[in-house]
C-alpha cells in the first residue's frame, strides 16, 4: 500500500510540475510570438494549461492571447482572443502599475496593434515610464528584451534608444 501511495504522490507532483511554465521561459519565447505563428500557438497552449496565476504570468497570458488573434484567420475568433487578452493584460497592470515589465508588455502589444482596434492610448505613457525606470531594473533578461524591442520599434526615436545605453 505504501508503494501505491508513493507512486500516486510522484505522479501528482509530476502533473503539477508539468502544468507550470517559468517566467524566464515566457520571456524567452514571448519575443517570437508576433513573427512565428507556430511558436505563438505552442506558447498559447502551454500558458493556458499552466496553473500559474501571478500578475506577470497573467500579463503574458493576455499578450499571447492578443498575439494569437494576430495569427487567427476567423474574425470572430480574432476579436474574442483580442478582447480576452486585453482584459487579462489590463487587469495585471491595474494590480501592479509600477511594474516595468508589465508596462513593457503592454507597450509591445499596443505598438503592434492595428489602429482600428483603438488599443494604443498608453503607448506614450508606457514608453515614458520604461525610459524613466529602465536604469533601476535589476533583471538582465528584461533589460535585454527592452533594448531589443526598442531597437527595432518604429515607436521609439534614436534619442530614446540612446537613453537605454
Amino acid at each position: 500500500m505504501k508503494h501505491y501511495a508513493l507512486l500516486l504522490l510522484l505522479l501528482f507532483c509530476y502533473g503539477v510540475r508539468a502544468q507550470t511554465i517559468s517566467v524566464d521561459a515566457l520571456r524567452r519565447e514571448y519575443q517570437h510570438v508576433y513573427s512565428d505563428s507556430v511558436t505563438c500557438a505552442k506558447l498559447y497552449s502551454r500558458i493556458n494549461k499552466t496553473s500559474n496565476s501571478d500578475v506577470i504570468t497573467n500579463a503574458y497570458r493576455g499578450a499571447i492571447s492578443i498575439s494569437m488573434a494576430n495569427h487567427s484567420k476567423e474574425k470572430k475568433e480574432k476579436l474574442k482572443l483580442f478582447n480576452t487578452g486585453k482584459k487579462m493584460l489590463e487587469e495585471s497592470i491595474a494590480a501592479d502599475s509600477s511594474n516595468i515589465e508589465l508596462r513593457f508588455i503592454r507597450f509591445t502589444i499596443q505598438t503592434n496593434c492595428p489602429k482600428v482596434l483603438r488599443y494604443n492610448k498608453e503607448i506614450a505613457s508606457d514608453k515614458s515610464f520604461i525610459l524613466k525606470n529602465y536604469s533601476s531594473l535589476l533583471n538582465v533578461a528584461i533589460k535585454k528584451m527592452i533594448v531589443s524591442f526598442f531597437n527595432q520599434s518604429n515607436s521609439v526615436t534614436d534619442a530614446e534608444r540612446q537613453k537605454l545605453k
